[in-house]
């Protein structure tokens, strides 16, 4: 078996803090930081002087004044985005330059502190930048591993390997380019060898990555992960339920990536029907979607926009009828995301389903072509969730007869979504809220849908990166009661989980990796609950 060799840790390496144009007063505190989190520390007169003593492959993060000057600031961030992709930008600002704040998070500033410092957030905001730069770093040396032992595979290895990619049997295989089944089974064990792994999942794995190589981080020098690291793309998840006494809103759980300054603007309110992203979802009763959080009436836009936060989707999830929660995903729609959200309505005098409301990100056709689509019932993923009131995971639409927009799909780059049946009346579904991962920025990479029966919950479909799971490895998964999928069964609620807890609370195949955060949302039919759909990366 082959011996690759895996690549420097980077977390190993010393990590420096990089002052751009720094004042001897605002230069004190940051060394200060710096020397206390164990961050080297360096001063450059100018951004050029950076780009000129730092190599690309530097761990760290960088820190420069933005003051009144919005020109020569875009001057200072463009040099050092094109030429270090990989250290995020640390902003130093006034303590009144909120509006401020938002232009540079939307430019592609990584965090802003604000003058007076405080020690704690200073030594908070450094590290979460460099644990950024380090991430962005293993993403990459992982991916280029994969690439280098992919190279090992011939064309004929390669070809079987697509066809795995596309879900077909070996039959199917052998079949399509006119060989035997043993010879496709020997072309797979070959590969495998020496590739070094030890099953099919694991090769589908390792083509992902190596792909996500070739594709996203070629070069000279490495490239920001924000278009293709999918912790960028959701910023938050948040569950919001009414009180006992039904009068508002309350924060019951919620998981945020690397958004502080939001956290805490969240963690005290409250909203009554109709206020807020939230109570408009649980007065309409239905999705509600924002595309641009800084531009509209959203209550946390300040907070939002320092955080990155471009747009939120809310939907609610139902007992008997009523809103028992309100779901919202908070993303960061920048950076070549492509996504797309719907709301699909049945309309009483077609009986088909008509595309009600939506936010599509980067996926101008397929809304163009949505808008003129009927779903007959039991026809594209929202048509199959509303015939069998139960949730529906799908990927590779283009391979997929059922799927009326599959080609639109595929152009997108959209190939795996997930639609989920919103009311609970025990009859045919009226509306279905659709979410569509692309392959390059997926916001979940894992996405589950668990079937309730007599023995529990059992695994009816599992999808990472856009592959389905093998039928034998998904019926080995069980969902005990300590994972999200388990106790959303048994509350009939959503569960959300982030950090550390994830890797156990969020049951899956044993190949697939441990997910930084995740969600588990019931679908129930008159009170029970009869699935549950798991959100995961």
């Amino acid at each position: 078996m082959p011996v690759f060799r895996v690549p420097a840790n980077p977390d190993s390496l010393t990590a420096t803090v990089h002052a751009v144009a720094l004042t001897p007063h605002d230069t004190i505190p940051i060394l200060d930081a710096a020397e206390s989190a164990g961050f080297g520390f360096r001063q450059y007169a100018d951004a050029q002087g950076l780009i000129d003593a730092a190599s690309p492959s530097v761990v760290g993060c960088v820190v420069t004044s933005c003051g009144t000057d919005s020109l020569k600031d875009q001057a200072v961030l463009t040099q050092v985005k094109t030429h270090l992709h990989s250290l995020p930008l640390v902003a130093l600002l006034e303590s009144d330059s909120a509006d401020r704040a938002v232009g540079l998070m939307q430019q592609g500033i990584y965090t802003v502190i604000a003058r007076p410092f405080e020690r704690g957030k200073l030594l908070t905001a450094l590290s979460m930048a460099v644990a950024e730069c380090q991430a962005t770093h293993r993403t990459v040396d992982h991916c280029r591993e994969a690439s280098l032992r992919m190279d090992e595979a011939t064309e004929k290895e390669i070809e079987v390997l697509q066809l795995i990619m596309q879900g077909k049997k070996n039959k199917e295989i052998a079949g399509h380019l006119g060989i035997t089944v043993r010879a496709v089974e020997d072309r797979r064990f070959r590969l495998m060898k020496k590739v070094g792994v030890e099953s099919v999942a694991e090769l589908v794995a390792l083509a992902v990555s190596a792909k996500y190589f070739r594709q996203g981080f070629s070069g000279s020098h490495l490239r920001s992960s924000a278009a293709r690291d999918p912790r960028q793309c959701v910023k938050g998840i948040e569950v919001w339920s009414p009180a006992e006494d039904g009068s508002v809103l309350t924060l019951r759980q919620s998981c945020y990536r690397e958004a502080g300054m939001f956290q805490e603007a969240s963690e005290k309110l409250t909203f009554h029907r109709g206020e807020g992203l939230p109570g408009r979802v649980w007065e309409r009763r239905a999705p509600v979607f924002l595309r641009e959080l800084i531009t509209t009436e959203f209550v946390r836009s300040s907070a939002a926009g320092a955080a990155g936060m471009t747009t939120a989707i809310g939907f609610p999830v139902f007992c008997n009828g009523d809103v028992r929660a309100v779901v919202l995903i908070l993303l960061d729609g920048r950076h070549q995301m492509k996504a797309a959200f719907e709301w699909w309505r049945l309309d009483p005098g077609t009986a088909n389903l008509r595309l009600a409301g939506g936010t599509f990100i980067n996926c101008e056709r397929l809304r163009r072509l949505s808008e003129f689509v009927q779903l007959p019932v039991g026809e594209g993923i929202a048509g199959i969730a509303a015939e069998h009131g139960r949730p529906y995971v799908g990927a590779r639409f283009n391979d997929d007869p059922g799927a009326v927009r599959g080609v639109a799909l595929a152009a997108e780059g959209l190939s795996s979504g997930v639609a989920l049946p919103l009311t609970d009346s025990g009859a045919m579904t009226s509306d279905v809220f659709t979410m569509f991962n692309s392959e390059d920025t997926q916001m979940f990479s894992l996405l589950q849908a668990w079937k309730v029966n007599g023995r529990g919950l059992s695994l009816a479909n599992e999808y990472f990166d856009g592959v389905s799971s093998l039928a034998a490895q998904m019926a080995a998964v069980t969902a005990t009661e300590v994972s999200i999928a388990g106790r959303a069964a048994a509350l009939g609620t959503p569960i959300v989980v982030d950090s550390g807890s994830a890797a156990q609370a969020v049951s899956r195949s044993v190949h697939i990796p441990a997910p930084s955060f995740g969600i588990a949302i019931p679908t129930l039919v008159r009170g029970r609950v009869v699935a549950v759909t798991v959100f995961a990366n």
